[in-house]
């Protein structure tokens, strides 16, 4: 399972809980929006599913103390040549 990065996702939860507070009709969409978008970080089909699985999460990364800073290193295959053999090139991520 991919795990969001803590960060990011306590970002979006403050969006969410910033315009659920507001309680204005004109932040209807960029509430929808707040609420696919924890959705779709956390991996659940309701924004109270999403808002516990979030807390759940970040309360986790907060309490292991750990950076969670990780780079990963992407390989893409090119087409194979003549021996078999395939062109690749490499791209760094940092989550």
């Amino acid at each position: 399972m991919i795990v969001p990065n803590p960060a990011v996702l306590q970002q979006a939860v403050d969006r969410y809980r910033a315009l659920a507070a507001d309680g204005n009709i004109s932040v209807a969409v960029s509430l929808q929006n707040a609420a696919y978008t924890l959705c779709v970080l956390t991996g659940t089909r309701t924004v109270e599913e999403a808002l516990t699985a979030a807390d759940r999460l970040c309360s986790r990364a907060t309490a292991s103390g750990s950076p969670h800073r990780r780079t990963l290193t992407l390989t893409s295959a090119g087409p194979l040549g003549s021996s078999g053999e395939t062109a690749s090139g490499e791209r760094e991520l940092v989550a």
